[in-house]
């Protein structure tokens, strides 16, 4: 029989891996806590007409690019219709003065980043591999040679999360320590509609500023044009803010009309907040041999591409099972 492997999380590293595994000829289960799977890659869906069902992203804003290996991957995406170029250029806002910076290409998907979780979740299915949405895990015990999960038994398992949410569901307190001192930053999202057409910027950075960083056009992110806006707070904003959010909604809002100078009436809006939308850069911990930890912290690449590279590089982690 083949080896098993538990992946503790959905989002794009934990996906990643799965596929290398089970490519590998390993038996491979995927457990996540969440309602929808993808992890940070976030959504919600609008609720009035005309938008009605629309999704909004309001975790991980975009990607980019920039390995080869990746790349293979978003082109791949990019003929099954998943995801589109979205700009090379975002403003900036810095002490009432707006200019423009140019970076690397960022790339948006039309049903919102989630449905790349949801279609690779779909192939992986395909392949055998199982999958539990909404099965928290609160325990994971290296018992020599198995781990059990839940007190079910694997040959190995995969983190698939930061390593404060590893920390929480490690029963060896040597190893709860080490992945506890891993720091996270939080961040509320907000979005709202306007009663217009949408605004002309596709998205602005916003320096130095004490609530807002990052607002974002989602209707140009999407390529529909809706009068779409999701704004992202700084995280010292965030930090003391993440009880009670929707009584900064307003605050937030308010901001965003303000910088983008929009003078429309705000027909609907929400938020939710992310208490570890950024793992800081991290060295990887020592791991059992039977355990592996995956994510976006490990590497310089940008985001959602050093989340995926991490988890196709997962076996290196886990060489008990060559």
């Amino acid at each position: 029989m083949p080896a098993s492997v538990a992946v503790i999380g959905s989002g794009i590293s934990g996906i990643s891996a799965a596929h290398k595994l089970v490519d590998s000829g390993f038996s491979v289960t995927i457990f996540d806590q969440g309602k929808n799977p993808g992890g940070r890659l976030g959504l919600r869906s609008l609720r009035n007409p005309p938008f009605i069902n629309r999704p909004v992203d309001v975790g991980a804003a975009y990607f980019t690019v920039s390995q080869t290996q990746f790349q293979n991957k978003v082109d791949q995406w990019q003929s099954l219709g998943l995801v589109h170029q979205w700009t090379d250029t975002f403003h900036v806002f810095k002490d009432y003065e707006i200019t423009t910076t140019t970076g690397p290409m960022r790339y948006g998907a039309k049903k919102g980043l989630r449905s790349l979780a949801i279609h690779e979740l779909a192939e992986l299915t395909k392949k055998g591999v199982t999958h539990f949405q909404e099965r928290k895990i609160t325990s994971v015990v290296d018992n020599k040679n198995k781990v059990l999960v839940e007190n079910q038994e694997f040959d190995a398992v995969v983190f698939a999360m930061p390593g404060l949410q590893a920390s929480r569901i490690i029963q060896d307190e040597d190893l709860k320590k080490e992945l506890s001192k891993q720091v996270c930053v939080p961040v509320l999202s907000a979005w709202f509609v306007i009663d217009s057409d949408t605004p002309k910027y596709d998205a602005m950075f916003v320096n130095d500023h004490e609530v807002i960083s990052l607002i974002i056009n989602d209707g140009k992110r999407r390529k529909d044009n809706a009068p779409v806006i999701n704004v992202l707070t700084t995280n010292n904003y965030a930090k003391t803010r993440l009880e009670n959010i929707d009584h900064y909604l307003d605050e937030i809002v308010d901001h965003g009309l303000e910088i983008w100078n929009i003078k429309s009436d705000v027909v609907e809006k929400g938020i939710t907040r992310w208490s570890m939308a950024q793992v800081a850069p991290s060295s990887r911990v020592a791991m059992p041999e039977r355990m592996a930890i995956v994510g976006d912290a490990y590497s310089d690449n940008p985001r959602i591409e050093a989340a995926w590279l991490d988890g196709v590089a997962v076996l290196s982690q886990l060489e008990v099972l060559n």
